[in-house]
């Protein structure tokens, strides 16, 4: 018999998450540092700056019953699963501009898989509106870096 996946506690849960976002501010600003695509970049600073808000709003619900995360305006678009043909290679000096935005398409889908895991363990748990609300963003994220790659790497397929 398997174990029982279960709702970490509130603090754990913060914890965890945070250093989730954190990890993915930090690929953001090294595929920052290495891309030289003007859209890219943009695209990855909007995206960083996002996650440092998730990892302050994160920080505050240590101190508060509820977390208010903002509010993307949008449904996500659906995303195209590019991890599934995307060979991911680690970040270096000589990374090319796709291997930079690949990278950030993986980090980006392992947070996702993270928050959908939080929420569905901790459904019904005061955190679970929370996690629910950061895979929405979290998945949003994927999206437009997929969009980013469809435009400049499978326009000519």
């Amino acid at each position: 018999m398997g174990q029982e996946e279960v709702c970490y506690t509130k603090e754990a849960a913060l914890t965890k998450a945070i250093e989730v976002e954190q990890q993915s501010f930090t690929t953001y600003l090294r595929a920052y540092k290495l891309s030289h695509d003007r859209s890219a970049r943009q695209l990855i600073r909007e995206l960083a700056l996002e996650e440092l808000e998730h990892k302050f709003l994160l920080e505050k619900a240590f101190f508060e019953e509820t977390v208010a995360l903002h509010d993307p305006g949008q449904d996500n678009k659906p995303v195209m699963k590019l991890t599934l043909f995307l060979k991911e290679k680690s970040l270096h000096e000589n990374s090319t501009p796709q291997d930079v935005l690949i990278y950030a398409i993986h980090e980006e889908k392992r947070s996702v898989e993270f928050y959908e895991k939080m929420a569905t363990q901790c459904e019904g748990a005061p955190m679970a509106p929370m996690f629910m609300r950061l895979h929405r963003d979290e998945s949003g994220h994927l999206a437009r870096l997929e969009d980013l790659y469809e435009k400049m790497y499978m326009a000519e397929m």
